[in-house]
């Protein structure tokens, strides 16, 4: 990783931090996360995904669950990181990684005991809960990306 793309990587993740730091209403089943937003960058140019990783880690330092958070976070990062390699279309890649964050979570959710089980369908709805306030932030993002000229920035190298 040459010098320009290490700060960067460096500009993104403090850019990222102080996002999701400032944003109260980052964890559980409601994660409207501006931060987020920053998540999209990969999908525009992959040289952004170890700030964006270690970000997804770092970023539940302060949850209430956990070292776990730290570790589902940044799985959510790779996993979504991975599968966008073979998919071109940053809206798709904005909904996978959605449906990653809203399921991983909502099994962390679950396994911690922080999604009372007695209730009807409470992992569906924490799914959906998850991944619809994720979509809303990525997609968003993802549009003014592509219909400004941040594009052309985070695109080049």
């Amino acid at each position: 990783m040459n010098t320009k793309v290490l700060v960067k990587n460096a500009i993104v993740l403090a850019l990222y931090m102080l996002t999701i730091s400032l944003n109260p209403y980052g964890f559980l089943m409601f994660q409207l996360r501006p931060g987020e937003a920053l998540s999209v960058l990969p999908f525009f140019n992959r040289k952004y995904m170890p700030a964006l990783i270690v970000g997804g880690a770092l970023a539940n330092i302060t949850s209430p669950l956990g070292p776990i958070d730290m570790v589902v976070g940044g799985s959510c990062a790779i996993i979504t990181y991975a599968i966008s390699k073979y998919i071109k279309n940053p809206y798709i890649n904005s909904g996978v990684f959605s449906l990653v964050s809203g399921i991983l979570v909502s099994i962390m959710l679950f396994k911690t005991g922080n999604i009372d089980m007695s209730l009807k369908f409470p992992f569906l709805i924490s799914v959906l809960s998850i991944a619809g306030s994720t979509l809303i932030v990525t997609v968003l993002a993802t549009w003014i990306i592509k219909t400004t000229k941040l594009k052309s920035i985070i695109e080049e190298d």
